[in-house]
């Protein structure tokens, strides 16, 4: 179907499956700016301004944007000098978000100027709880909100005309806290007093003995201006011609063998490039920790293989050309599983008589690692004499931990986009820690010597050491050899927690 969209004051019309969302397409139209974080718009990074107001692109189809005036942070402002041609430059918003130091990762930027601009539009004298209030719906896992907050209070003044806050002349001193009331009385703890306190942190500054030029004075973010308006950093900001799509079948089963698996129906399909299975690719292991050479962990991992050892583990890979027939497709493929015993508690798995989940002659040791006793790693540590220690004390308080899973949530899911270059390199630009790591353990996967891999590490819109995992790269690649197409990956959010 024709769909025409207003896009910063100029009309685009495109044809599209009804199905297609907003961010989808307006992503497909080049303004990079607007980004992926989840499916439910959840992560507030899809946030464009409709008729004014901030909506969540990736939860509202396309069609409905028809007859609004739809903004994207594209819009907003540009750097001052183009050449000869000289501009308005960046929009006070992006201006005081650079001087403020209000980006690190920069993934979620341009959403929390959009709400803030929308606020300002509607209250040019904000408080600061109104600010809060506006860019509440944008996820940040970087700044922890002061400097954006800051920033925007900074523009808010700016564009009224006022003299512009002074951070820097602002008493933070909160006190000695053992004036405030014991912890144990109403009102009394530092966190509850500190929750009060908004963007108002206790800084200690240490006192200037010498003069620098550099140290102890602000600097501006050198790739700031860039991020502020938008621009195609990040892995998946870039379109390239005949590009594929993948997604992967993942195990509904904690534990099982693959008896059978029918993939005729998928590779049928109009639309579908290539299904792959653990009998279509070389059977190599590997390990997926990214920390260290030349063993990082125990070599325990196949791209695909014929048992499942999670619920999420891999059982297919797909690539087609969109997202929709590739998701069709993975229905398409039948799959018989011999149910194994799953192991659900760490205490259970190391019993003797404890199911073995890598029973595969493949396995390497790596360490105190232990496959007999499902045990990856051991790991002590002593600081001093220990047992001076416990003969010196008083008291002696032993005890199980027993610490959930957790997941880094960088508002940029994993992606990578995998393609073949003109020397024949297979270029993996992905959002990666560990560009390195990637190429090194990859090439025996992929059966290709080092040198004829290109690892390309764009901007990541955050990691936190999530990204230090060679966690899905070799599912494009492995795609892209076998089509010699293009392909981009991008983790959902779901998967960032199973896969």
């Amino acid at each position: 179907m024709n769909i025409t969209l207003k896009i910063n004051g100029i009309e685009h019309t495109i044809d599209a499956a009804p199905s297609i969302t907003l961010l989808a397409a307006l992503r497909g139209l080049g303004f990079y700016g607007i980004k992926f974080g989840d499916e439910q718009g959840l992560s507030g990074a899809d946030t464009v301004l409709l008729d004014g107001k901030p909506v969540n692109a990736g939860s509202m189809l396309a069609a409905q944007a028809e007859g609004h005036d739809i903004v994207t942070i594209e819009a907003l402002g540009e750097h001052p000098e183009q050449g000869w041609k000289k501009t308005d430059g960046l929009h006070p918003l992006q201006r005081a978000f650079v001087e403020s130091g209000a980006i690190q990762c920069g993934y979620c930027t341009p959403a929390q100027i959009l709400a803030a601009k929308a606020l300002l539009d509607k209250y040019p004298n904000p408080s600061e709880e109104q600010v809060r209030e506006a860019i509440a719906g944008v996820l940040c896992r970087c700044t922890g909100y002061v400097k954006p907050v800051q920033a925007v209070l900074k523009a808010a003044a700016a564009m009224r005309g006022d003299e512009p806050v002074n951070w820097d002349s602002v008493n933070w001193d909160l006190g000695n806290w053992s004036d405030q009331p014991s912890a144990d009385q109403p009102g009394g703890s530092p966190s509850e007093q500190i929750a009060n306190l908004l963007t108002r942190p206790k800084v200690v500054v240490t006192q200037q003995t010498q003069t620098y030029q550099t140290v102890g004075k602000p600097e501006k973010k050198v790739d700031a201006v860039k991020l502020v308006q938008g621009k195609p950093a990040f892995t998946a900001d870039i379109d390239m011609r005949g590009m594929l799509y993948a997604r992967v079948l993942r195990s509904p089963h904690a534990h099982a063998r693959i008896k059978n698996i029918d993939a005729s129906q998928a590779r049928a399909l109009k639309g579908v490039a290539a299904v792959l299975t653990w009998q279509d690719i070389p059977r190599v292991v590997y390990s997926t920790a990214g920390q260290s050479d030349p063993i990082p962990g125990p070599l325990d991992s196949f791209s695909l293989d014929n048992k499942v050892r999670f619920v999420g583990d891999r059982v297919a890979m797909v690539a087609a050309e969109t997202p929709e027939i590739a998701e069709k497709a993975l229905t398409l493929i039948d799959v018989e599983y011999e149910i194994l015993p799953a192991i659900l508690d760490s205490r259970a798995a190391m019993k003797p008589d404890a199911p073995r989940i890598h029973d595969e002659p493949e396995f390497v040791n790596f360490a105190d690692s232990n496959a007999e006793k499902n045990l990856a790693a051991e790991i002590r540590i002593d600081i001093g004499d220990v047992e001076k220690g416990f003969a010196e004390a008083d008291e002696i308080f032993e005890a199980e931990y027993a610490v959930p899973k957790v997941q880094q949530a960088h508002i940029e899911p994993h992606v990578c986009i995998t393609y073949w270059d003109e020397d024949d390199r297979l270029v993996i630009r992905t959002s990666t820690q560990v560009p390195f790591h990637v190429r090194r353990m990859l090439a025996p996967v992929l059966d290709l010597p080092v040198k004829r891999i290109r690892v390309i590490k764009p901007r990541i819109g955050g990691g936190f050491g999530g990204k230090q995992e060679v966690l899905m790269e070799d599912v494009p690649a492995h795609l892209t050899i076998a089509t010699r197409r293009p392909v981009i990956y991008e983790y959902t959010r779901d998967e960032e927690f199973i896969g």
